[in-house]
């Protein structure tokens, strides 16, 4: 009888230490979860850059990727500076869903925020990042409100080099110098107009002339006019032997 007994408190300690080890089980996938979920979303919607982080680091701070945070940033590239504004996908609040604007020549962020019919204000609230106002570049993504959009700017006015094919014994060239070229009254003089990279400018071929340093210069035809000249000179090689415009002018 005695043997029985003790043959039953064995099996009740027994049940006792797995419902036990069942309970510590439990908890510590409990704890590993929430722990899996706090570092995931280790960082709220929105992180301002500090000095010294890189987009790398701050992923995986937040336990996120690189390319979801550019993904949630639309214009951002692989570079951070400090007191930039980025939204974080995954974190305490969701990343808020914009429209989105590219910048074109010509634009300011109060041409933009008047074609789209909204304030400054509101547009400047929903692009954090830009930390000037006034420093905005071509080809850059801007944030848009939502449902807002951006009607296209107004073509430019006609300038020197945006001409029809003249009349006459012209030729045409095209400017080949990224930062582009001025044109002047006479060769190594004031400035009357500029000419863009890849804009096209007719010349007189006979007016080729090289000057007491080498460099060579055309006329060329300018329209409309600018400043009062419908003709002016462009330097096409300088003494160095670098040539401006495509085709090259050899003198």
């Amino acid at each position: 009888m005695c043997g029985q007994a003790k043959k039953q408190r064995e099996r009740v300690m027994i049940r006792r230490i797995l419902q036990i080890l069942v309970v510590v089980t439990i908890l510590v996938t409990s704890f590993a979860s929430a722990g899996s979920a706090a570092a995931w979303s280790g960082c709220s919607s929105t992180l301002t850059v500090q000095w010294g982080d890189t987009l790398s680091g701050i992923a995986v701070q937040c336990g996120t990727t690189m390319d979801a945070i550019r993904a949630a940033n639309p214009g951002l590239g692989w570079w951070v500076y400090a007191g930039q504004v980025l939204y974080i996908p995954g974190g305490y609040q969701p990343a808020p869903q914009y429209g989105s604007y590219t910048v074109q020549y010509g634009d300011t962020l109060g041409k933009i925020a008047k074609r789209s019919g909204i304030s400054l204000s509101s547009l400047l609230a929903v692009n954090p990042q830009i930390y000037n106002p006034s420093l905005i570049y071509v080809g850059q993504v801007i944030n848009l409100p939502v449902g807002v959009n951006v009607p296209p700017p107004p073509p430019p006015p006609s300038r020197p080099g945006h001409q029809q094919p003249p009349s006459g014994s012209l030729s045409s060239l095209k400017i080949a110098y990224k930062g582009g070229m001025y044109v002047r009254a006479e060769p190594g003089g004031k400035i009357i107009a500029s000419a863009l990279n890849n804009e096209t400018w007719y010349y007189r071929p006979s007016s080729l002339f090289v000057d007491s340093k080498g460099r060579a210069w055309l006329e060329v035809r300018i329209f409309p006019a600018a400043n009062g000249y419908t003709t002016g000179w462009l330097l096409v090689r300088d003494q160095l032997g670098n040539y401006f415009t495509d085709p090259q002018i050899t003198p």
